[in-house]
């Protein structure tokens, strides 16, 4: 009686191997092999020394992960083989690290813009840390992650602020929760994710523009300001040139005189300068006051306002000099910009010129402006209802 055949167990195509790191973790990645071919996945998911219960729930879930991946991977090979794999492994690429690509690549973009997606990520970072699921793939975005994470940016800290009560504004909320939807449509776009999940949420869920209470002077206070003295000489200059072109502080910071134009018709000085957190360029008639605000240089290039580096330290100022000036608003630096703009629209400059004028690409966003002039109105009648009301009813 001969032997019985041994049998030779199926080679897997799909392996998850491990990878040790310099720091202690070990990097799990998939070596796939079919027909000859091999192809190295690295997940971009991580299995950490477990020194905690949240260390072993975390590991715990990457194996699950990696899994999930490898089956899916043997799944496509089967369905598509080889030669199709690169678009599947696509839609399995861990979340963080695709928008860690999205928030360094930027080419051309502004430095707000950046600095907005970076915070996005990490916002993201922390929701899933809250969650104890670090290493989400893309193709795991669904609803139920996209309607969380909204919430949890409803109680995020802003670690800006040193009280602990403090969360982050509706306004910071909002943008985060457009340049998350941005980045997941820049994935739809690429093939990675089939649809965005954002756009599923209901409008309840969402974060919504706020009514706008923006601070501004009005003609009467910003006279005040005008005649009340500072001790910063060169932050006064600063603030009432600001006043008068709606330049931002980061503009104000660089302006020199080679921005000062004049035009060939009629001589009329105006500035040309392009915003450095909207890369519009926006020409600007500088009034006589306007001008009387500049100081003359050596260089054209040299900036004409020497101001403290320190924005607490100008913020700090601005507020004492309003005080002296009789003035409770809480006078920032960007209140010169929105005074600017209320200011143009109570003396008759239509709104679009408004617009062009303070650069914004939208004239929605100027209209915001154009609302507070309209209450104001709306208050002054209110205001002669009550001196003549008696004498009606008499």
């Amino acid at each position: 009686m001969g032997r019985p055949k041994k049998t030779t167990k199926a080679k897997e195509p799909v392996r998850i191997r491990e990878r040790k790191l310099a720091n202690g973790n070990r990097s799990l990645y998939l070596d796939i092999y079919s027909k000859g071919v091999r192809k190295v996945e690295s997940l971009g998911v991580y299995l950490v020394p477990e020194n905690t219960p949240l260390d072993k729930m975390q590991n715990e879930h990457a194996r699950s992960v990696a899994e999930k991946i490898k089956s899916e991977r043997i799944i496509a090979l089967q369905n598509y083989g080889i030669a199709n794999l690169d678009k599947v492994m696509k839609a399995s690429m861990p979340l963080l690290a695709y928008l860690e690509k999205y928030a360094s690549e930027g080419n051309g973009l502004t430095e707000s813009t950046m600095k907005g997606r970076k915070f996005m990520r990490r916002k993201v970072e922390e929701y899933q840390r809250s969650t104890g699921r670090l290493n989400i793939a893309m193709l795991e975005v669904d609803l139920d992650f996209c309607r969380g994470f909204i919430n949890f940016l409803r109680t995020a800290k802003n670690r800006r602020l040193k009280s602990e009560e403090r969360t982050i504004s509706n306004c910071t909320g909002l943008q985060t929760q457009a340049v998350f939807t941005a980045a997941l449509n820049t994935a739809l776009r690429d093939g990675i994710i089939e649809r965005n999940p954002m756009t599923l949420l209901t409008s309840k869920e969402r974060f919504h523009q706020q009514e706008s209470t923006r601070v501004y002077l009005t003609i009467d206070e910003l006279k005040r300001m005008m005649a009340t003295p500072c001790d910063d000489g060169e932050l006064k200059k600063a603030f009432l040139f600001a006043c008068f072109t709606g330049l931002r502080l980061s503009d104000i910071r660089t302006f020199t005189w080679n921005k000062v134009l004049t035009t060939p018709n009629d001589s009329t000085r105006y500035i040309r300068v392009r915003m450095l957190k909207t890369q519009q360029v926006v020409n600007v008639p500088l009034s006589k006051d306007a001008l009387g605000y500049l100081r003359e240089t050596e260089d054209g290039d040299e900036p004409i306002f020497r101001l403290s580096s320190a924005a607490s330290v100008i913020e700090q100022r601005l507020a004492e000099w309003a005080k002296k000036a009789g003035i409770e608003k809480h006078v920032t630096f960007h209140v010169s910009r929105h005074s600017y703009a209320t200011m143009m629209l109570t003396i008759g400059v239509d709104i679009y010129t408004v617009s062009k004028l303070l650069g914004h690409k939208n004239v929605a966003t100027t209209q915001i402006y154009a609302k507070i002039i309209d209450q104001k109105k709306i208050d002054a009648v209110n205001m002669m209802d009550r001196f003549f009301g008696k004498d009606r009813q008499a």
